[in-house]
């Protein structure tokens, strides 16, 4: 029978039944694990969107 792996916990629940499914992501340390899962990937937005920012700048203070 296969395991249920969690992708934000990084772990195996060792029953694949609904049940315990159902009370792993009503848990804490899992709703934690996913508002922090998802912030991060706010904060890589915002990173991403500073860096090109700096290069258009920095190309454009090249260009001079």
């Amino acid at each position: 029978m296969p395991k249920y792996y969690c992708e934000y916990c990084d772990i195996f629940l060792t029953h694949d039944s609904s049940s315990v499914r159902k009370a792993h992501n009503a848990g804490k340390n899992h709703i934690l694990n996913v508002r922090n899962y998802y912030a991060e990937i706010s904060q890589d937005k915002a990173q991403a969107i500073i860096d090109e920012i700096t290069r258009a700048y920095e190309n454009a203070s090249a260009g001079r």
